[in-house]
């Protein structure tokens, strides 16, 4: 009897220990994981699109007055004097510099970027940024404060130093979001120019981008 109850005793605590056993593996098994390295790559990733800075814009208030005089962004010789025509926006062989800051774009209203294409360079994409608004020391106030007008058919031009047209005609139109610097990129199989303004006003929390194509 006594052997018995030892024997029941001895199996009862080896199922009570394999339970356990179970159980803990189990929950070992089911707990989720998040390992150390694609963690550490997300936010990687995360950071480096925050790098990327943003579109130029215009905010819903500006400065009464105009900055301190800073440096212009050296033009390359081949782009100086380069003039923007669109006949729909009543835009008429306006000047456009290039530059990069904001503080330069205040200032003139239109800035192609600098780090973007010129019209005579087959594959690029020459991008324009245009205020809505502009201040009242802006020298090219409202630029593009009708750019939503444009549609697909419509017309723009660019000349060099040397008076030479290049014709676009618009072919794409979208709104984005201010860290969608990709717009800024050539366009594969075309040469472009882009247009940006901000919308909606007052908040400019977005940006329009009118596209061209060159056709002549």
């Amino acid at each position: 009897m006594g052997l018995l109850l030892y024997s029941r005793r001895v199996f009862g605590g080896r199922k009570a220990s394999f339970f356990v056993a179970s159980l803990v593996a189990l929950c070992f098994f089911c707990l989720p994981i998040w390992p150390e390295r694609e963690t550490s790559s997300v936010e990687l990733r995360t950071q480096q699109v925050r790098n990327t800075g943003n579109l130029l814009g215009e905010g819903a208030r500006g400065p009464e007055t105009p900055p301190p005089d800073a440096p212009a962004s050296p033009d390359p010789s081949s782009a100086k004097n380069m003039t923007l025509t669109v006949p729909k926006l009543g835009l008429k062989d306006v000047a456009v510099p290039t530059g990069s800051r904001q503080a330069e774009l205040d200032r003139a209203g239109v800035l192609r970027m600098k780090e973007s294409g010129l019209p005579w360079e087959e594959g690029s994409n020459t991008f324009i940024a245009g205020h809505a608004l502009g201040y009242s020391w802006t020298r090219v106030p409202r630029a593009f404060y009708d750019l939503e007008k444009l549609m697909p058919g419509d017309e723009i031009f660019l000349k060099d130093a040397d008076r030479e047209t290049y014709t676009f005609r618009v072919y794409d139109r979208m709104t984005v979001e201010p860290d969608d610097t990709w717009v800024t990129y050539p366009v594969e199989g075309k040469t472009t120019v882009s247009l940006q303004t901000c919308v909606p006003i007052p908040t400019f929390e977005n940006r329009l981008i009118v596209r061209g194509e060159l056709v002549s």
